[in-house]
């Protein structure tokens, strides 16, 4: 039986809070660096199985003895057999482990996952669309591959957001959790009464920011 390295790289992405405390440096790079060459390579190639290997090679070579050991008899199991890079690990991919290192988003697994692809499922801009002058206020999200994609009802016309846009996503933190802002401006919301995204260029704009304010107020303030 031949381990399925992405099958392992599944677990790694169910198991990363406590593996990557683990990981150096030095290793988090190099895993970078592997798993980039994983996301680039042609599917169901060679190439593709090899960077895998070397994925799964620059995590247990980092890890401690015990780590290590623990984590490849786990692999040398019949459900870990298999050559398929779409396995799973409890709802995790290894797609999930190239997201969570390479790209820095946390948006993976059985639960987030699904929230991440609706909320990429609306029309969307690439960086190139908006040019070199975007505000840094404007939400930016990744797909899957790591290509960066803007939700297009952040802007009025062409490459111009909205004024009130950049104002919200200010009060929501949207450069540090542009996935929760997005989820904000895209989901039901109580306040308003329907999604906030609906809202725009209909004269609403000073509900908008009182709706995203108090949902960045700490409970029992004012």
């Amino acid at each position: 039986m031949r381990v399925n390295p992405f099958m392992m790289l599944a677990a790694f992405a169910a198991d990363w809070p406590r593996i990557s405390a683990l990981l150096d440096t030095g290793a988090r790079r190099t895993l970078t660096v592997r798993l980039a060459g994983l996301r680039t390579a042609p599917a169901g190639s060679a190439e593709e199985r090899s960077a895998a290997d070397a994925a799964v090679r620059a995590v247990l070579d980092a890890l401690p003895a015990d780590d290590a050991v623990r984590l490849w008899r786990e692999g040398n199991t019949k459900r870990f057999a298999g050559t398929s890079p779409a396995v799973l690990h409890q709802g995790y991919a290894a797609a999930d482990l190239c997201l969570l290192v390479v790209d820095g988003n946390p948006m993976v697994g059985p639960f987030l996952g699904p929230l991440r692809e609706r909320l990429l499922a609306v029309t969307t801009l690439s960086p190139d669309d908006i040019g070199t002058a975007m505000d840094p206020r404007l939400i930016v999200l990744s797909h899957h591959n790591g290509e960066r994609r803007l939700p297009a009802f952040q802007f009025e016309a062409g490459a111009m957001p909205w004024r009130v846009v950049l104002e919200v996503n200010e009060e929501l933190g949207a450069d540090t959790d542009p996935w929760g802002a997005a989820d904000w401006w895209l989901g039901a919301n109580a306040w308003t009464g329907t999604a906030p995204a609906g809202l725009l260029g209909r004269d609403r704009d000073q509900e908008l920011l009182g709706a995203a304010r108090a949902l960045a107020v700490p409970d029992g303030e004012e």
